[in-house]
């Protein structure tokens, strides 16, 4: 009878598991984002730039501790943050925040 209580706690910890968003790999890398299948993960440097069109919006926000997998998905901009091309830096990206700051993201090497 005292092993009930333990077996039951495991069993609610497993069913716990199952969510869609645990399919998602542990982040090391901190602030990332996914555009048209890569990796772009936030540099902590300011530098001028030209922005060279827009390349779209992030439609999903996932856990900050998750490495984002799919296309317009963000670990830590929200959803409905602006993403823009960088002129003559094909790596970078550009984050447009809610609160007009913008962050600078470049493409993780492969």
């Amino acid at each position: 009878m005292k092993w009930l209580i333990p077996l039951s706690f495991v069993f609610l910890l497993l069913a716990g598991c199952g969510s869609e968003e645990k399919s998602y790999e542990l982040c090391g890398y901190g602030d990332m984002l996914v555009l048209n299948g890569k990796g772009y993960v936030l540099l902590p440097v300011k530098k001028t730039l030209t922005l060279d069109g827009k390349a779209g919006v992030i439609k999903e926000k996932i856990k900050d501790e998750f490495h984002p997998e799919k296309d317009y998905t963000a670990n830590h901009l929200k959803k409905g943050t602006d993403l823009y091309y960088v002129k003559d830096h094909s790596t970078y990206l550009i984050a447009k925040t809610s609160d007009e700051r913008y962050l600078l993201y470049e493409e993780i090497e492969k």
